[in-house]
């Protein structure tokens, strides 16, 4: 409610105040730097940040930089639950394998809900019920989920909307909106070049393959609660070992 407000979007903030509490139980924050007793579980320091990052106050100010900018200056840069420098929305690439790669690989800048949303596949089955706990045919799922994304925003139409509407419902709509050469195929088409046109731009701007990975405990650190560590577990490949995750979300090679 308090971002709402003040016009910050809640899950950067909600993110960054996650790597300030994790600063701040380490021992690199102090109390006397931050302003106030920043536990995990604490209702009232986010509230507190919220209000002094809003105004530019105090460690406000530093808040207001972001995970990435913060992590960086005090030295714990895989702290920062991000890609690219965009911190990630709920969802964890561990327990929910297609959000990985389609965080990492987003061309808006880093983990984005928004471009290749495939939890409505994975968690609630829409348009068909995928595994989440595991990486295969992730990669062909993400590639759909992206170029459909592509296709839905360009069109106009909040991507939520798919949790009802595929493509070939969308069609009928811009064709009637804007001709009859919008059949299914080329909108299709239109989302891909879409998608890799915004890449070419990425690239363009200095962006590389090595920029499409994941933070070090994403890909190194199994899950330590919930249905994905009993997965977790018993995977002979994966999260267990010290070295990236060979088991198919991401690394950054």
């Amino acid at each position: 409610m308090l971002c709402n407000e003040h016009g910050m979007d809640p899950i950067s903030f909600g993110a960054t105040i996650g790597t300030v509490m994790e600063l701040h139980e380490i021992g690199v924050l102090t109390k006397e730097q931050i302003g106030t007793d920043a536990k995990f579980g604490s209702a009232a320091a986010p509230a507190f940040f919220a209000e002094i990052t809003a105004k530019g106050e105090g460690f406000g100010r530093e808040v207001g930089q972001g995970s990435k900018r913060l992590t960086d200056k005090y030295g714990h840069p895989e702290l920062s639950m991000s890609s690219k420098g965009q911190e990630f929305p709920a969802y964890d690439g561990r327990g929910v394998q297609g959000i990985g790669p389609a965080d990492a690989t987003s061309n808006s800048g880093g983990g984005c809900q928004l471009r290749g949303y495939t939890i409505a596949s994975e968690v609630l089955g829409i348009p068909v019920e995928t595994e989440p706990h595991t990486a295969e045919r992730k990669p062909e799922l993400v590639i759909a989920f992206q170029d459909a994304t592509a296709a839905f925003d360009s069109a106009g139409i909040c991507i939520f909307t798919s949790f009802a509407w595929g493509l070939a419902d969308v069609q009928p709509q811009v064709a009637a909106a804007c001709g009859a050469e919008f059949t299914l195929e080329n909108l299709s088409k239109i989302g891909e070049r879409i998608w890799n046109m915004e890449r070419d731009f990425n690239n363009r701007a200095g962006f590389t393959s090595r920029n499409d990975s994941l933070p070090p405990r994403l890909l190194k650190v199994g899950p330590t609660s919930g249905p994905a560590q009993a997965w977790s577990a018993s995977c002979p490949r994966c999260c267990r070992s010290t070295t990236p995750c060979a088991a198919g979300i991401m690394t950054a090679s």
